[in-house]
């Protein structure tokens, strides 16, 4: 049977059409769907009400341990740990931040507490994506994007105070490997605002909550990496005393004799 050049065309672009139907996965339908997937491969966060993170950090030339604690009504404590000694705190008590050095030193009202505050809700650590719009965040759903061979979906999460953040999640397992915001990554050396990427990698499950163990934060603008961390323990739900929130008196002064 005698087949003209032009059905011959048409067939071979059905079947190129196909095959990339084959190869890229179904466009989920609607936000709503995405959450669910990321619910489903994550665990959520809906039984984490508290959590400790034992880090291995690295930021510029500097080195250093960490432990980060959060509650689920918005509290954090970050202490740094250099060989075993605490040497720096960072704290937001639920309304506000403060800071302190090494034991002995007074404690100081953090002016950049949102943005410790906006690190207590972002999914990934004691939320998951399904508990944004509950807490009275904003979830958009903004197309796909290809980054390094992934057609990643892309969410936009403005918070309730109005900062703006992307996630990027992978359509094959459906975990959020990417994040995106424009802000100092170090607000109180350096105001200057840039383009910061954070990839997540090494997720694992934690008492049935999968979550990273690696992550680093690039500057997308000059392409350099600015930090690194390495979860080496993960804490669901301890118990914490909620003084450890809230800035220590100032230690009385005691005059010279």
């Amino acid at each position: 049977m005698y087949v003209s050049r032009n059905m011959r065309r048409v067939a071979l672009a059905a079947c190129v059409l196909a095959l990339a139907a084959c190869v890229r996965p179904p466009e989920p339908v609607g936000l709503t769907v995405i959450i669910a997937k990321n619910h489903t491969a994550t665990g959520g966060g809906a039984g984490i009400q508290s959590m400790e993170v034992d880090l291995a950090m690295q930021d510029g030339n500097s080195t250093f341990d960490a432990i980060y604690r959060v509650t689920r009504d918005g509290r954090m404590r970050i202490d740094i740990i250099d060989h075993g000694t605490r040497i720096y705190t960072e704290a937001y008590d639920g309304h506000a931040g403060w800071d302190q050095g090494k034991d002995g030193h007074a404690p100081f009202p953090d002016p950049h507490g949102d943005a410790l505050w906006h690190g207590t809700q972002f999914p990934g650590n004691i939320f998951g994506l399904d508990d944004m719009q509950k807490n009275g965040h904003t979830l958009q759903y903004m197309g796909r994007e290809t980054l390094a061979g992934v057609d990643y979906y892309v969410i936009k999460l403005t918070l309730s105070d109005g900062f703006e953040t992307y996630r990027y999640l992978n359509p094959q397992s459906w975990l959020m490997e990417r994040g995106r915001d424009f802000r100092a990554f170090h607000p109180a050396m350096d105001p200057k605002k840039t383009w910061v990427e954070t990839q997540w990698s090494d997720f694992r499950s934690v008492d049935g909550v999968m979550r990273s163990f690696s992550s680093v934060n690039v500057d997308l603008v000059s392409g350099k990496q600015l930090a690194s961390q390495r979860v080496t323990a993960y804490k669901i739900n301890p118990v914490f005393d909620p003084a450890i929130f809230v800035a220590p008196a100032a230690p009385a002064y005691i005059p010279a004799k």
